[in-house]
């Protein structure tokens, strides 16, 4: 019987970066099939997956891959799963510490108030959005970005968009 290969660090770093990047393409704004939710889903456990046994990984990459997969389950609608990874992300933000950038912070409240308006906790899901648009970003295009995120769908009846 053959052995299966043996993936190292370097190749689990290679891959978790294609699937991080990858996952991006699904989310787009666009209402998916079931086939899509599955891809959307499936890739961004497999960057998750890939960033636990990358070389160099840190608890920085593992909160950036909690809020990939609570992003992920937030557009489709999975707010308990959603904001399960939220409170994952933000706790491996808080180990982060210095490690992590003037955006991760940003994006940890969003996902938890994108998951609390999934539930129907617009209250909780205001504030959490309150949060993340208070977050100052340094870099012009990091700020774009998280501008053009917190914009975008679903905010399943939250006002602030």
């Amino acid at each position: 019987m053959n052995e299966p290969p043996v993936v190292d660090g370097a190749a689990h770093r290679r891959l978790a970066i294609d699937a991080n990047n990858s996952t991006f393409e699904l989310l787009d704004g666009r209402s998916h099939s079931s086939e899509e939710a599955d891809e959307l889903l499936q890739r961004a456990y497999a960057a998750a997956y890939h960033w636990r046994r990358a070389d160099g990984a840190a608890p920085i990459n593992q909160s950036r891959a909690a809020w990939l997969v609570g992003r992920a389950h937030a557009v489709l609608g999975h707010g308990d799963v959603a904001l399960h990874h939220a409170e994952r992300c933000a706790a491996l933000l808080a180990e982060a510490g210095e490690h992590a950038a003037d955006f991760d912070r940003a994006y940890a409240h969003e996902l938890r108030a994108r998951a609390l308006a999934c539930l129907g906790r617009l209250d909780e899901a205001g504030d959490e959005y309150d949060r993340a648009a208070a977050v100052e970003i340094a870099d012009a295009d990091d700020r774009e970005i998280v501008q053009a995120d917190l914009a975008a769908p679903p905010w399943y009846g939250l006002d602030r968009p």
